[in-house]
């Protein structure tokens, strides 16, 4: 492969970053099931693991796996490690640094440090490690995956006044997760329990700007006279929202968009065809509104 050959933009241009690559290109990506990302050389897969490590906590090495590594980039002696790697049930760290060390991409610095955060997730209690593979998968694009393992955190995590932070965290991402999906009123209930758990501004912005997606801005009042908090900041929160107004309404129809994406990769055609249909009508009567002759 030619010097010329070399550059290519990662994955789905989800990640971002032009990578310089040793290895072929795959002509056929591979896709890691977890959060749906393709991937079409070694260097994506450095980088992936580099950026989301939390995701590679346990064995991710499969026979799907070796065999594009083989068939698709040509990566014979990285291969051939991983499958005696499989065969003896070896942790996933030593299948990290086994991939991370087969080609001169990153550095070793860069190597010591990902497998040093790796380390430091295998130290946590369980319920913990689950709290950062959830975070992981909702960085990566994944809030619907990532709200399973939230559902499930607010039951496990041990019922003690120092994890209240901890509390206050998953609530809160569960509220981003639901709000994420337009699932307004479930956000909220979320954000709220958050507040109960620890009085940080984010989750209270993010539970009044939820109650005001809604129309509910008396519930704002209420809270705010619930809490203590001075009257002045609802009317400096109502400001700033009649502000941003025009973009809420863009965000909320990407959030659409988004999400009627999300349905057809689950192969639910008719609430994609529903959504999209329903937008299209939306975008057609703003445009003739837009474009009317006055």
């Amino acid at each position: 492969m030619g010097e010329k050959d070399c550059i290519k933009r990662v994955g789905d241009g989800k990640v971002g970053k032009v990578i310089v690559c040793e290895t072929e290109l795959a002509k056929k990506p591979f896709c890691f099931q977890e959060t749906g990302q393709n991937f079409y050389s070694y260097e994506e897969l450095c980088y992936y693991i580099c950026q989301y490590p939390a995701l590679f906590q346990v064995d991710f090495v499969t026979d799907e796996l070796i065999e594009w590594m083989q068939k698709e980039i040509k990566a014979y002696t990285l291969a051939e490690k991983l499958t005696y790697l499989k065969r003896d049930n070896v942790q996933s760290r030593a299948q990290v640094l086994t991939i991370l060390e087969a080609y001169p991409y990153l550095s070793p610095k860069d190597i010591r440090a990902v497998i040093e955060r790796l380390d430091l997730l295998r130290l946590k209690e369980v319920w913990l490690q689950k709290r950062y593979y959830a975070d992981a998968l909702y960085k990566a694009g994944k809030p619907q995956q990532a709200l399973k393992i939230y559902d499930h955190l607010v039951y496990e995590i041990p019922e003690r006044e120092e994890n209240n932070q901890w509390f206050a965290a998953v609530w809160h991402a569960k509220g981003s997760c639901l709000a994420k999906d337009m699932q307004y009123e479930e956000a909220a209930k979320s954000f709220k329990k958050a507040c109960e758990y620890g009085n940080y501004e984010k989750s209270r912005k993010s539970y009044w700007i939820t109650l005001y997606l809604l129309g509910k801005q008396e519930e704002i009042k209420k809270d705010i006279a619930q809490n203590n908090i001075p009257i002045e900041k609802y009317s400096d929160f109502i400001e700033e929202m009649k502000r941003k107004e025009e973009t809420l309404v863009d965000y909320k129809d990407y959030q659409r968009l988004e999400r009627a994406c999300t349905l057809k990769e689950e192969g639910n055609k008719k609430e994609y065809q529903k959504m999209m249909k329903n937008l299209s009508a939306k975008w057609k009567q703003e445009y003739r509104e837009n474009t009317r002759i006055r």
